[in-house]
């Protein structure tokens, strides 16, 4: 029987305790949050480090979905940060200032996949790299296992759907990695993507039918 796919591709996408943060904070608009988003923007930057403390986990789970490799997620993370502070006095809280900062670091973490690939594809060792990128994440999926044979069989269907993620349509690899990383709803996908909350529903199914259909066939 093939095991579900969103747990697998939960697995694929990074485990919980491969994040270099504090406990999860589930943060939203609440008076606090928003007091803190009113200091920063008058330049309080003790009151910005408290806003990255509460969503750091966050951003970096969102770098982590787009680029899946450890060293480029922590510069992506610290860089949308960084833009954050200087963006910060502009925010109009148009939507939650988790969706603003998440929104941020998704563009920046775009941008570097996308100057990872041109490197890639400009330097001879590109393959070389490109085979071992996330491979440290892979390799550590399933160690807490205690049968040996299940963490075979863990790592071996870890690998089967991240190749299969990487085989699916651009708009539905980025829906699907945000979604299974479990930080965030829809709505803040549909935000951070630029598109209609249904859209999001769609490519997501539609990826989880389409990684499950290969598994079984």
């Amino acid at each position: 029987m093939v095991p579900p796919v969103a747990a697998t591709v939960s697995h694929a996408v990074i485990r919980a305790d491969d994040v270099p943060s504090a406990e999860r904070v589930l943060v939203g608009d609440r008076p606090e949050v928003r007091a803190l988003v009113a200091a920063a923007r008058e330049g309080d930057r003790a009151a910005f480090d408290e806003l990255v403390s509460l969503h750091y986990r966050s951003v970096f789970r969102t770098a982590m979905a787009a680029l899946q490799r450890r060293e480029d997620a922590e510069d992506v993370t610290q860089d949308a940060f960084v833009l954050a502070w200087r963006k910060v006095a502009g925010f109009r809280g148009d939507s939650s200032f988790k969706t603003w900062l998440l929104t941020i670091v998704w563009r920046q973490a775009l941008d570097r996949r996308r100057s990872r690939t041109r490197w890639w594809q400009r330097t001879s060792s590109g393959r070389f790299d490109q085979g071992r990128a996330g491979e440290d994440e892979i390799d550590r999926v399933a160690s807490f296992e205690a049968d040996p044979e299940r963490m075979t069989e863990a790592r071996h269907r870890v690998k089967q759907v991240r190749a299969l993620i990487e085989g699916l349509t651009p708009k539905l690899r980025d829906t699907l990695l945000l979604a299974a990383t479990g930080e965030y709803g829809y709505d803040e996908i549909a935000s951070m993507l630029g598109v209609p909350l249904g859209t999001v529903k769609w490519r997501v199914a539609e990826a989880r039918r389409i990684i499950q259909g290969r598994l079984e066939s």
